[in-house]
């Protein structure tokens, strides 16, 4: 569960990247892009209490598995937003403002996942699966804050600087998202 949405939503962002540094010029075709991948979250989400969690076990773990899940649903939320106001070529301040609690959001999961680990632990393999798990969050919070700034306040300087590092944070989390798929296979 956990790969297959660190490989979507980081597909997303990756996808709204492009857009933001001006490398895709019809944003239609990005809205609808990014519409599917964010319908596509939201199938994980749904699927997401009866698909057994791959990378978190143990004891304490209802927690972590309600915080990755609330932190699923946002997520899905958010990409159908940038889809649907791509599609509509609707103004993206709205987007701007949902990003604001998305990075709060976003920040508490990570903060959960911090927590959890400093007690003692609930991943059952090793440190690197609690680092990718926790490193996820922590870059949804950075990107999700920087397009609060960026589309909300519409600050033009921040463009470049939150487009390369949602293209770059995109593809981390995409990349934790295939390590999560090969360790299932594996």
């Amino acid at each position: 569960m956990e790969g297959i949405f660190f490989l979507l939503i980081g597909a997303a962002i990756f996808s709204q990247a492009w857009y933001v540094l001006g490398l895709f010029s019809e944003g239609r075709t990005t809205g609808v892009l990014i519409a599917v991948l964010g319908l596509l979250t939201l199938g994980t989400f749904m699927f997401s209490t009866t698909i057994t969690p791959t990378l978190i076990s143990g004891e304490g773990s209802t927690e972590l598995l309600t915080a990755l899940t609330a932190l699923i649903a946002l997520w899905a939320i958010y990409a159908i937003a940038v889809g649907t106001h791509g599609i509509w070529d609707l103004d993206t301040r709205a987007i701007g403002f949902y990003s604001a609690f998305l990075s709060v959001a976003s920040l508490a999961v990570f903060l959960i996942f911090t927590i959890s680990m400093a007690d003692g632990g609930v991943f059952e393999h090793s440190l690197d699966i609690w680092l990718s798990m926790s490193i996820v969050p922590f870059l949804l919070a950075i990107i999700s804050g920087l397009v609060f700034f960026y589309m909300a306040f519409e600050y033009q300087v921040l463009r470049l600087v939150s487009g390369w590092f949602m293209l770059f944070g995109g593809a981390v989390i995409g990349l934790v998202g295939l390590w999560g798929l090969a360790s299932v296979v594996s």
